[in-house]
Protein backbone atom coordinates (compact mmCIF):
# COMPACT_ATOMS: atom_id res chain seq x y z
CA UNK A 1 0.00 0.00 0.00
CA UNK A 2 1.38 3.43 -0.98
CA UNK A 3 1.76 5.91 1.86
CA UNK A 4 -0.66 8.74 1.07
CA UNK A 5 1.80 11.28 2.48
CA UNK A 6 4.60 10.37 0.06
CA UNK A 7 5.14 11.68 -3.47
CA UNK A 8 6.81 9.89 -6.44
CA UNK A 9 10.56 10.03 -7.05
CA UNK A 10 11.60 13.07 -9.07
CA UNK A 11 8.87 15.32 -7.63
CA UNK A 12 8.86 17.48 -4.52
CA UNK A 13 6.84 19.85 -2.41
CA UNK A 14 8.43 23.28 -2.21
CA UNK A 15 7.51 24.61 1.22
CA UNK A 16 10.14 27.28 1.87
CA UNK A 17 11.02 30.81 0.77
CA UNK A 18 12.48 29.36 -2.45
CA UNK A 19 8.95 29.00 -3.86
CA UNK A 20 8.46 32.77 -3.63
CA UNK A 21 11.92 33.51 -5.07
CA UNK A 22 11.17 31.28 -8.08
CA UNK A 23 7.88 33.13 -8.56
CA UNK A 24 9.66 36.50 -8.34
CA UNK A 25 12.44 35.55 -10.77
CA UNK A 26 9.92 34.14 -13.25
CA UNK A 27 8.02 37.43 -13.17
CA UNK A 28 11.24 39.43 -13.69
CA UNK A 29 12.16 37.39 -16.78
CA UNK A 30 8.65 37.63 -18.25
CA UNK A 31 8.40 41.38 -17.60
CA UNK A 32 11.82 41.92 -19.21
CA UNK A 33 10.73 40.16 -22.41
CA UNK A 34 7.37 41.94 -22.40
CA UNK A 35 9.21 45.28 -22.21
CA UNK A 36 10.79 44.31 -25.56
CA UNK A 37 7.45 43.60 -27.26
CA UNK A 38 6.95 39.90 -26.50
CA UNK A 39 3.31 38.95 -25.82
CA UNK A 40 2.64 36.55 -22.96
CA UNK A 41 0.71 33.37 -23.83
CA UNK A 42 -0.47 30.52 -21.62
CA UNK A 43 -0.82 26.94 -22.87
CA UNK A 44 -2.52 23.94 -21.22
CA UNK A 45 -0.72 21.34 -19.14
CA UNK A 46 -2.36 18.53 -21.13
CA UNK A 47 -1.94 17.83 -24.86
CA UNK A 48 -2.77 15.02 -27.24
CA UNK A 49 0.07 12.48 -27.06
CA UNK A 50 0.82 12.82 -30.79
CA UNK A 51 1.77 16.49 -30.28
CA UNK A 52 4.62 15.78 -27.84
CA UNK A 53 7.92 13.86 -27.91
CA UNK A 54 9.04 10.58 -26.36
CA UNK A 55 9.80 11.75 -22.81
CA UNK A 56 6.13 12.41 -22.00
CA UNK A 57 4.07 11.16 -19.10
CA UNK A 58 0.95 9.66 -20.64
CA UNK A 59 -2.46 9.83 -18.97
CA UNK A 60 -4.36 6.57 -18.73
CA UNK A 61 -7.71 6.90 -20.50
CA UNK A 62 -10.38 4.54 -21.79
CA UNK A 63 -9.47 2.69 -24.98
CA UNK A 64 -11.84 4.57 -27.27
CA UNK A 65 -10.79 8.01 -26.02
CA UNK A 66 -7.96 10.11 -27.44
CA UNK A 67 -4.53 9.52 -25.90
CA UNK A 68 -3.49 12.40 -23.64
CA UNK A 69 -0.15 13.39 -22.08
CA UNK A 70 1.24 15.96 -19.69
CA UNK A 71 3.45 18.44 -21.54
CA UNK A 72 7.20 17.99 -21.06
CA UNK A 73 8.24 21.07 -23.05
CA UNK A 74 6.30 24.24 -23.86
CA UNK A 75 8.09 25.10 -27.14
CA UNK A 76 6.15 22.49 -29.18
CA UNK A 77 2.95 24.07 -27.82
CA UNK A 78 4.13 27.47 -29.07
CA UNK A 79 4.78 25.87 -32.46
CA UNK A 80 1.21 24.51 -32.43
CA UNK A 81 -0.19 27.95 -31.54
CA UNK A 82 1.85 29.80 -34.18
CA UNK A 83 0.82 27.40 -36.92
CA UNK A 84 -2.89 27.37 -36.02
CA UNK A 85 -4.63 30.09 -33.98
CA UNK A 86 -1.91 32.68 -34.62
CA UNK A 87 -1.16 31.74 -38.21
CA UNK A 88 -2.61 35.00 -39.60
CA UNK A 89 -0.80 37.27 -37.14
CA UNK A 90 1.81 39.59 -38.64
CA UNK A 91 5.38 38.26 -38.56
CA UNK A 92 7.73 38.33 -36.83
CA UNK A 93 5.56 37.01 -34.02
CA UNK A 94 7.11 37.51 -30.58
CA UNK A 95 5.77 35.37 -27.73
CA UNK A 96 6.85 34.61 -24.16
CA UNK A 97 5.54 32.00 -21.77
CA UNK A 98 5.96 30.18 -18.45
CA UNK A 99 4.58 27.02 -16.86
CA UNK A 100 5.28 23.69 -15.21
CA UNK A 101 6.51 20.81 -17.36
CA UNK A 102 6.48 17.12 -16.42
CA UNK A 103 8.75 14.40 -17.80
CA UNK A 104 8.48 10.64 -17.62
CA UNK A 105 12.13 10.30 -16.61
CA UNK A 106 14.89 12.65 -15.48
CA UNK A 107 18.54 12.75 -16.49
CA UNK A 108 21.82 12.71 -14.58
CA UNK A 109 22.13 16.49 -14.87
CA UNK A 110 18.42 17.09 -14.20
CA UNK A 111 16.95 14.28 -12.07
CA UNK A 112 13.85 16.40 -11.38
CA UNK A 113 10.81 15.25 -13.36
CA UNK A 114 8.78 18.43 -12.80
CA UNK A 115 10.06 21.99 -12.98
CA UNK A 116 9.06 25.42 -14.22
CA UNK A 117 10.03 26.48 -17.74
CA UNK A 118 10.20 30.14 -18.82
CA UNK A 119 10.98 31.22 -22.36
CA UNK A 120 10.42 33.32 -25.46
CA UNK A 121 10.18 32.78 -29.23
CA UNK A 122 10.54 34.90 -32.37
CA UNK A 123 8.56 33.29 -35.21
CA UNK A 124 8.67 34.17 -38.89
CA UNK A 125 12.05 35.92 -39.28
CA UNK A 126 15.19 34.40 -40.79
CA UNK A 127 17.20 37.59 -40.13
CA UNK A 128 20.21 36.85 -37.90
CA UNK A 129 19.27 39.95 -35.88
CA UNK A 130 16.48 37.79 -34.43
CA UNK A 131 19.16 35.34 -33.21
CA UNK A 132 21.07 38.23 -31.67
CA UNK A 133 17.93 39.59 -29.97
CA UNK A 134 16.89 36.27 -28.41
CA UNK A 135 20.37 35.38 -27.12
CA UNK A 136 21.04 38.93 -25.87
CA UNK A 137 17.67 39.26 -24.10
CA UNK A 138 18.05 35.79 -22.56
CA UNK A 139 21.54 36.73 -21.35
CA UNK A 140 20.41 40.08 -19.90
CA UNK A 141 17.34 38.50 -18.24
CA UNK A 142 19.53 35.92 -16.52
CA UNK A 143 21.95 38.64 -15.41
CA UNK A 144 19.01 40.60 -13.94
CA UNK A 145 18.14 37.71 -11.63
CA UNK A 146 21.68 37.32 -10.36
CA UNK A 147 23.26 34.73 -12.68
CA UNK A 148 27.00 35.39 -12.96
CA UNK A 149 30.00 33.68 -14.61
CA UNK A 150 27.85 32.66 -17.57
CA UNK A 151 29.18 30.49 -20.38
CA UNK A 152 27.11 30.47 -23.58
CA UNK A 153 27.85 27.39 -25.66
CA UNK A 154 26.89 28.11 -29.27
CA UNK A 155 26.86 25.62 -32.11
CA UNK A 156 25.28 24.95 -35.47
CA UNK A 157 23.75 21.62 -36.43
CA UNK A 158 24.60 22.29 -40.09
CA UNK A 159 28.36 21.68 -39.76
CA UNK A 160 28.14 17.97 -39.00
CA UNK A 161 24.78 17.40 -40.72
CA UNK A 162 26.23 18.52 -44.06
CA UNK A 163 29.52 16.71 -43.36
CA UNK A 164 27.68 13.41 -42.82
CA UNK A 165 25.78 13.87 -46.10
CA UNK A 166 29.09 13.44 -47.95
CA UNK A 167 29.61 9.98 -46.40
CA UNK A 168 27.62 7.21 -48.07
CA UNK A 169 28.36 4.40 -45.58
CA UNK A 170 25.84 4.56 -42.68
CA UNK A 171 28.03 2.34 -40.49
CA UNK A 172 30.86 4.87 -40.73
CA UNK A 173 28.47 7.68 -39.75
CA UNK A 174 27.29 5.71 -36.69
CA UNK A 175 30.89 5.06 -35.61
CA UNK A 176 31.84 8.70 -36.21
CA UNK A 177 28.96 9.93 -34.06
CA UNK A 178 30.12 7.70 -31.21
CA UNK A 179 33.68 9.10 -31.35
CA UNK A 180 32.53 12.70 -31.82
CA UNK A 181 30.44 12.42 -28.65
CA UNK A 182 33.66 11.38 -26.89
CA UNK A 183 35.62 14.23 -28.59
CA UNK A 184 37.96 11.51 -29.92
CA UNK A 185 39.42 13.01 -33.09
CA UNK A 186 42.12 10.36 -33.58
CA UNK A 187 39.63 7.51 -33.87
CA UNK A 188 37.41 9.67 -36.10
CA UNK A 189 40.29 10.15 -38.51
CA UNK A 190 41.04 6.39 -38.53
CA UNK A 191 37.45 5.68 -39.61
CA UNK A 192 37.50 8.16 -42.53
CA UNK A 193 39.05 7.13 -45.85
CA UNK A 194 39.15 10.41 -47.78
CA UNK A 195 41.92 12.91 -46.98
CA UNK A 196 39.52 15.73 -47.86
CA UNK A 197 37.00 14.46 -45.29
CA UNK A 198 39.76 14.06 -42.70
CA UNK A 199 40.95 17.61 -43.28
CA UNK A 200 37.43 19.05 -42.91
CA UNK A 201 36.60 17.11 -39.73
CA UNK A 202 39.95 18.03 -38.23
CA UNK A 203 39.19 21.70 -38.92
CA UNK A 204 35.71 21.34 -37.37
CA UNK A 205 37.37 20.04 -34.20
CA UNK A 206 39.88 22.91 -34.26
CA UNK A 207 36.97 25.34 -34.43
CA UNK A 208 35.65 24.14 -31.06
CA UNK A 209 36.51 26.11 -27.90
CA UNK A 210 36.28 29.65 -26.52
CA UNK A 211 35.31 31.98 -29.34
CA UNK A 212 38.13 34.49 -28.84
CA UNK A 213 40.66 31.68 -29.33
CA UNK A 214 39.00 29.82 -32.21
CA UNK A 215 37.62 32.69 -34.30
CA UNK A 216 40.48 32.36 -36.82
CA UNK A 217 39.91 28.58 -37.00
CA UNK A 218 36.23 29.19 -37.81
CA UNK A 219 37.29 31.43 -40.69
CA UNK A 220 39.63 28.67 -41.92
CA UNK A 221 36.74 26.21 -41.72
CA UNK A 222 34.69 28.51 -43.95
CA UNK A 223 37.34 28.20 -46.68
CA UNK A 224 36.98 24.41 -46.98
CA UNK A 225 33.36 23.86 -45.88
CA UNK A 226 30.07 24.11 -47.75
CA UNK A 227 28.71 26.09 -44.79
CA UNK A 228 30.44 29.42 -45.50
CA UNK A 229 27.26 31.47 -44.99
CA UNK A 230 26.36 29.65 -41.75
CA UNK A 231 29.86 30.21 -40.31
CA UNK A 232 29.75 33.86 -41.37
CA UNK A 233 26.37 34.27 -39.63
CA UNK A 234 27.60 32.45 -36.52
CA UNK A 235 30.53 34.85 -36.18
CA UNK A 236 28.26 37.88 -36.74
CA UNK A 237 25.81 36.69 -34.07
CA UNK A 238 28.53 36.06 -31.49
CA UNK A 239 30.28 39.37 -32.13
CA UNK A 240 26.96 41.22 -31.70
CA UNK A 241 26.37 39.85 -28.17
CA UNK A 242 27.89 42.15 -25.53
CA UNK A 243 29.00 40.16 -22.49
CA UNK A 244 30.38 41.01 -19.08
CA UNK A 245 34.17 40.59 -18.86
CA UNK A 246 33.75 37.51 -16.64
CA UNK A 247 31.38 35.75 -19.05
CA UNK A 248 32.40 33.72 -22.11
CA UNK A 249 31.06 32.35 -25.38
CA UNK A 250 32.32 28.97 -26.54
CA UNK A 251 31.81 27.07 -29.79
CA UNK A 252 30.71 23.43 -29.56
CA UNK A 253 30.74 20.91 -32.39
CA UNK A 254 29.22 17.88 -30.65
CA UNK A 255 25.98 17.90 -32.61
CA UNK A 256 25.30 14.18 -32.44
CA UNK A 257 23.72 13.87 -29.02
CA UNK A 258 20.33 12.19 -28.89
CA UNK A 259 18.01 14.43 -26.90
CA UNK A 260 14.49 15.82 -26.65
CA UNK A 261 15.34 18.98 -28.60
CA UNK A 262 15.69 17.51 -32.07
CA UNK A 263 13.51 20.25 -33.59
CA UNK A 264 16.56 22.58 -33.67
CA UNK A 265 18.03 22.73 -37.19
CA UNK A 266 20.40 25.73 -37.21
CA UNK A 267 22.20 27.83 -34.62
CA UNK A 268 21.77 26.37 -31.12
CA UNK A 269 22.90 27.69 -27.76
CA UNK A 270 23.06 26.55 -24.13
CA UNK A 271 23.61 28.74 -21.06
CA UNK A 272 25.70 27.40 -18.19
CA UNK A 273 26.98 29.04 -14.99
CA UNK A 274 30.41 27.97 -13.76
CA UNK A 275 30.34 25.44 -10.90
CA UNK A 276 26.55 24.93 -11.24
CA UNK A 277 25.10 21.52 -12.09
CA UNK A 278 23.00 21.42 -15.27
CA UNK A 279 22.12 23.88 -17.98
CA UNK A 280 20.31 27.10 -17.07
CA UNK A 281 18.75 27.68 -20.47
CA UNK A 282 18.90 26.51 -24.06
CA UNK A 283 17.51 27.55 -27.40
CA UNK A 284 18.02 27.71 -31.12
CA UNK A 285 16.61 27.83 -34.64
CA UNK A 286 13.84 25.50 -35.70
CA UNK A 287 11.33 25.10 -38.52
CA UNK A 288 7.52 25.27 -38.28
CA UNK A 289 5.66 23.18 -40.86
CA UNK A 290 1.89 23.26 -41.31
CA UNK A 291 0.04 22.17 -44.43
CA UNK A 292 2.06 23.33 -47.41
CA UNK A 293 3.54 26.22 -45.43
CA UNK A 294 6.81 26.48 -43.53
CA UNK A 295 8.52 29.23 -41.55
CA UNK A 296 11.57 29.62 -39.36
CA UNK A 297 11.71 30.55 -35.69
CA UNK A 298 14.21 30.99 -32.88
CA UNK A 299 13.59 30.76 -29.16
CA UNK A 300 14.97 30.01 -25.72
CA UNK A 301 13.79 28.26 -22.57
CA UNK A 302 15.22 28.51 -19.07
CA UNK A 303 14.74 26.12 -16.17
CA UNK A 304 13.87 27.70 -12.85
CA UNK A 305 15.27 24.90 -10.67
CA UNK A 306 18.76 25.52 -12.11
CA UNK A 307 18.23 29.29 -12.06
CA UNK A 308 17.64 29.17 -8.30
CA UNK A 309 20.87 27.20 -7.78
CA UNK A 310 22.83 29.57 -10.00
CA UNK A 311 21.62 32.97 -8.78
CA UNK A 312 24.16 34.93 -6.72
CA UNK A 313 21.50 37.10 -5.11
CA UNK A 314 21.07 36.87 -1.34
CA UNK A 315 17.32 36.45 -1.05
CA UNK A 316 16.25 37.27 2.50
CA UNK A 317 12.68 36.89 3.65
CA UNK A 318 12.03 40.23 5.38
CA UNK A 319 9.16 38.87 7.42
CA UNK A 320 8.41 40.89 10.55
CA UNK A 321 6.25 39.86 13.49
CA UNK A 322 3.65 42.45 14.50
CA UNK A 323 0.65 42.63 16.80
CA UNK A 324 -2.64 42.44 14.93
CA UNK A 325 -4.06 45.70 16.31
CA UNK A 326 -1.22 48.12 15.48
CA UNK A 327 -2.44 51.19 13.51
CA UNK A 328 -2.81 50.88 9.72
CA UNK A 329 -0.43 53.83 9.36
CA UNK A 330 2.34 51.80 11.04
CA UNK A 331 1.56 48.76 8.87
CA UNK A 332 1.82 50.85 5.70
CA UNK A 333 5.16 52.28 6.81
CA UNK A 334 6.53 48.76 7.30
CA UNK A 335 5.17 47.63 3.92
CA UNK A 336 6.80 50.64 2.23
CA UNK A 337 10.12 49.64 3.82
CA UNK A 338 9.84 46.21 2.16
CA UNK A 339 8.75 44.14 5.15
CA UNK A 340 6.34 41.22 4.94
CA UNK A 341 3.91 41.39 7.84
CA UNK A 342 3.07 38.40 10.04
CA UNK A 343 0.32 39.25 12.53
CA UNK A 344 -0.16 37.50 15.87
CA UNK A 345 -3.60 37.61 17.47
CA UNK A 346 -2.63 37.36 21.13
CA UNK A 347 -1.59 40.69 22.66
CA UNK A 348 0.04 39.15 25.73
CA UNK A 349 3.03 37.35 24.22
CA UNK A 350 6.80 37.86 24.16
CA UNK A 351 7.33 39.16 20.62
CA UNK A 352 11.01 38.26 20.27
CA UNK A 353 10.42 34.67 21.36
CA UNK A 354 7.50 34.21 18.95
CA UNK A 355 9.37 35.91 16.09
CA UNK A 356 12.00 33.14 16.34
CA UNK A 357 9.27 30.50 16.50
CA UNK A 358 7.64 31.79 13.30
CA UNK A 359 11.05 32.23 11.63
CA UNK A 360 10.68 36.01 11.33
CA UNK A 361 13.90 37.98 10.92
CA UNK A 362 12.40 41.02 12.69
CA UNK A 363 9.70 42.01 15.17
CA UNK A 364 7.92 45.33 15.73
CA UNK A 365 7.34 46.62 19.26
CA UNK A 366 6.28 50.06 20.53
CA UNK A 367 6.94 51.78 17.21
CA UNK A 368 10.42 50.26 16.65
CA UNK A 369 11.81 47.50 14.42
CA UNK A 370 14.10 44.96 16.09
CA UNK A 371 16.27 42.42 14.28
CA UNK A 372 16.50 38.87 15.64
Amino acid sequence: MINKFLIPTGYRDNLNFEAYVEHQYKNMIIEYFRSYGFNLVKTPLIEYSENLNKNTLKIQTKRKKERLSLRNDITPQIIRLASSRLVRKKRPLKLCYYGEVVREYGSMLRPEKQFQQVGAEIIGSNNIKADVEIITLAYEALRKIGIRNIVIEISSSLFLTNFFKKIKDKKIITTLKKFIRLKDLNNCLRVLKSNKEKKELKQIFKSSGYFKKVKSELKNLAKISDDKEEIKNLIKVIESIKLSKKDEISIDISECEINDYNYYNGIKFIFFAKNIRGEIARGGRYQLKYGNNSETAIGFSCYMDTVLRASTFENNDNQILIKFNIPEKEKNKLLNRGFRLFSVFDDNIELKKHAKKYKCLYYFDNGKVYKI
